[in-house]
């Protein structure tokens, strides 16, 4: 079962003592990172907690290895790095990340037993999907820490991450935004900025001094499945899918994040390994009556990752072997 799975808890310390990476980060080598705005802020904030860099990404389709660690499935599989803004379906790799991973409340998932998710510690699934976690990995984490953004371009770029800030805007979406910093996420600095996502001011102040520099960078496109209310603004995610070629680019957006906001940059491995999945996607409504139940199509699929962002359909990846 999933780390304080259904608890609500809301005891920082206690789900830093229950989630190892957080407990003993001295016994962690690395992280493994998601491929957007949304990963690099929370490495970038992990690496000045904790000191930890970044060892292999992960886009869903491939799983990317340093070539600088020598036995790197190895030392995944002995649990020696962290995923993160990653949810990950395998017993030996801890993960956080945050979406919905559940059906009902009949799943089992017992290679959940590593995975820090705000959903699961809400005992949020696809039966009440409209209450689902709205924000990114980041704003988990400066809740979790205890961390103030004190500059508003850092405040800007982190509302940036996942598209946050149209979460919060969007009247389908602004009152559950709205409830999970009221409830659950109350820290003073995600309270006071949430009042701020919503006006022309900030869209205005959003353009001119985050996305005018990101709109250089190559993996910093415009595209995107929504836009913001004001300027209808979309993307800027900052998403990559071969860390070989797009280095570059990935360093240009941390740089401009430890810039922004004052934290530690993380080493990013020099070249990359892969290891190639396969991705695939299936429909919810024909997994029980095809598979008899959700634990039992994980496991015939061997699935490795998988995210429900749609009420009817399953993206998943199998075949990362180690």
């Amino acid at each position: 079962m999933a780390i304080l799975y259904r608890t609500n808890c809301r005891d920082k310390a206690k789900i830093q003592a229950e989630f190892f990476p957080f407990a003993k980060p001295d016994e962690i080598e690395g992280m493994i990172i998601g491929n957007d705005l949304d990963s690099l802020l929370s490495a970038v904030l992990l690496k000045t907690k904790f000191g930890w860099n970044i060892v292999g990404v992960y886009d869903y389709s491939n799983l990317w290895c340093s070539k600088d660690i020598e036995d790197f499935k190895r030392k995944i599989l002995e649990g020696k790095f962290v995923a993160i803004d990653l949810d990950i379906y395998h017993p030996s790799i801890p993960s956080i990340g945050h979406h919905i991973l559940e059906l009902d409340s009949s799943d089992i998932l017992p290679y959940h037993c590593l995975s820090l998710n705000p959903n699961f510690i809400r005992g949020i699934n696809l039966k009440n999907f409209r209450r689902k976690y709205p924000l990114g990995t980041v704003h988990f984490l400066t809740w979790l820490f205890d961390i103030d953004v004190l500059s508003s371009d850092g405040e800007m770029l982190i509302w940036l991450a996942d598209s946050s800030y149209i979460n919060g805007q969007n009247h389908r979406f602004k009152s559950n935004v709205r409830d999970w910093i009221n409830n659950y996420l109350s820290s003073d600095f995600l309270v006071n900025s949430v009042k701020k996502i919503d006006t022309k001011e900030f869209e205005n102040e959003l353009q001119r001094d985050i996305i005018s520099v990101l709109r250089k960078v190559k993996i910093c496109g415009s595209n995107g499945q929504v836009q913001s209310r004001h300027n209808l603004i979309r993307g800027f995610q900052c998403q990559w899918y071969d860390p070989n070629n797009e280095r570059e680019d990935i360093e240009k957006v941390m740089d401009f994040i430890c810039r922004k906001v004052s934290w530690e940059k993380p080493a990013l491995p020099k070249s990359f390994d892969r290891i190639k999945g396969m991705r695939k996607s299936y429909n919810i409504t024909h997994i029980k009556s095809n598979y008899g139940s959700f634990d039992k199509f994980l496991e015939d699929e061997v699935v490795f990752s998988y995210v429900m962002n749609f009420r009817n359909k399953i993206n998943y990846t199998t075949n990362i072997n180690f």
